[in-house]
């Protein structure tokens, strides 16, 4: 089965190791992978819910790597133990469940892979409290959505070590803007398109208001990290 343009990226990002912990694991594809493609030489392929976990039963199966994938039934690390996992990887849920999940672990692991839907500057925030760097981000386009994925390192300095509370690189990548790939410009530029259209209504219908001068103010900045 081959992996989403998304989930190859992951695979990518996620460090040589002996043993990741794929949380969310859906049908196992990740997890197969990493092993198929000698990333790390264990996987504890986790889910919430009974059908995803026997779907990855299944296809762990199938491709007959029982010895290298364990699925297990969870919330998230919880299901761990101390000492058993190097790398996990957490993709496709928001930044608040993905803190949550990070914090029922059994400890502080040294890395995470994240690929988070929502709650960016609040995950982001939350890791740097944590001693965390955010080392490595890369995003792209997949079926009209738009995806950032990060490689996160316990005790690494990083950018956004000395980054303003207030920045808008919290939420749109301090990294990313140092690359300024076009599929990360193009991002930015589609926000402030729909907040220009947005204002240019209210304006219309005289609903001028504090969320309109919100909306300029976020335009304004976003324009500036463009330039």
């Amino acid at each position: 089965m081959a992996l989403s343009k998304r989930l190859e990226q992951v695979l990518h990002m996620i460090p040589p190791c002996q043993t990741v912990a794929d949380v969310g694991t859906d049908h196992g594809y990740l997890a197969v992978a990493c092993i198929e493609e000698k990333v790390t030489a264990q996987v504890i392929a986790i889910d919430v819910n009974q059908g995803p976990l026997e779907s990855a039963k299944r296809f762990v199966k199938e491709q007959k790597l029982e010895n290298y994938i364990e699925c297990r039934l969870g919330d998230g690390l919880a299901v761990t133990t101390a000492g058993e996992v190097d790398c996990a990887v957490i993709c496709g849920m928001g930044g608040e469940l993905m803190q949550h999940i990070i914090m029922v672990g059994p400890e502080l692991l040294n890395t995470y892979v994240l690929q988070p839907q929502s709650h960016r500057r609040e995950l982001k925030q939350f890791l740097v409290d944590q001693g965390y760097g955010i080392v490595k981000e890369t995003c792209l386009v997949e079926g009209n959505q738009y995806y950032d994925m990060w490689l996160v390192q316990r005790g690494v300095p990083s950018v956004y070590d000395e980054l303003p509370k207030e920045s808008m690189l919290w939420e749109y990548g301090a990294l990313l803007q140092q690359e300024q790939s076009e599929i990360w410009r193009q991002n930015i530029q589609r926000r402030i398109k729909t907040l220009q259209s947005i204002v240019q209504h209210m304006r219309d219908t005289a609903k001028s208001n504090d969320a309109m001068e919100m909306m300029q103010q976020e335009v304004q900045e976003l324009q500036n990290i463009l330039s």
